[in-house]
């Protein structure tokens, strides 16, 4: 079965702290029958997105039918963020955005004309938006969700589902907003039948995070999903169609 990972992380460090290489990276995607990962920074949450963003790049060039890089922006820059995020998008190389609202230290309210401007920067690229969640106080899964209201035709996704504290909120706002989608990666196993439930398994992507660490998280991750005990056509949806969709994999394949 494909598998595409949503929710990844490819950076040498962060800060101090080595991080798998480009290497062990893809050596750990093999390893886990991974086709495709989506890839954001971990180091341009704190600064310099523009160099970040140009490494991302610089991956998929070399990876070009197993990587996707999001971009990131910090939307307290206002108007360069806009830009930088623009310059990204128009490079067909960038497929998505992600912020880390909790590491790059803002609340969505806080910069809302700016949050404004980018997603509707994100809905004309047609670019999903992936958003740290579950972590309070500038990333609670209610604050994300609030923003598809903000720009409705914006495809937004929960990067963690809820986390542990949100996760039965994540499912009700899931089915009441139609351009919400969740990214599974942090809650327990047995939240995403739960989640399915809620909405559908229209919605639900497979993320794992791998990148913070080993290729034991990404097998681990895999295994809550695999053996969910849901149905295979919920599973492939998952694992691959949402994420295909999302990505406009089949107009514009690897």
């Amino acid at each position: 079965m494909r598998i595409i990972d949503f929710h990844t992380h490819l950076q040498d460090r962060w800060f101090l702290r080595p991080l798998p290489s480009e290497t062990q990276f893809l050596d750990g995607m093999d390893r886990c029958g991974v086709e495709v990962s989506c890839i954001y920074t971990i180091m341009g949450f704190y600064g310099n997105c523009e160099r970040e963003n140009n490494q991302l790049a610089n991956y998929a060039r070399a990876h070009p039918k197993r990587i996707i890089p999001f971009a990131t922006v910090d939307p307290k820059l206002g108007k360069p963020a806009v830009e930088e995020l623009e310059r990204c998008l128009s490079n067909p190389v960038f497929r998505g955005v992600k912020f880390h609202n909790w590491l790059q230290a803002f609340a969505p309210s806080m910069a809302r004309e700016t949050m404004i401007e980018i997603l509707r920067c994100c809905a004309r690229h047609d670019a999903p938006v992936v958003f740290h969640d579950g972590t309070p106080p500038y990333a609670t899964t209610f604050q994300i969700a609030a923003m598809t209201r903000w720009v409705p035709e914006a495809k937004i996704v929960l990067g963690h589902g809820g986390l542990a504290d949100y996760v039965y909120p994540a499912g009700q706002l899931l089915r009441d907003m139609p351009n919400l989608y969740i990214c599974f990666c942090g809650p327990k196993a047995g939240d995403l039948p739960y989640l399915v439930e809620m909405a559908g398994a229209d919605k639900v992507l497979f993320g794992s995070d791998f990148g913070f660490s080993d290729w034991k998280m990404l097998a681990g991750r895999l295994d809550d999903v695999i053996e969910s005990g849901l149905d295979n056509a919920s599973i492939e949806k998952i694992l691959h169609g949402n994420a295909e969709q999302l990505l406009h994999l089949k107009e514009r394949p690897l």
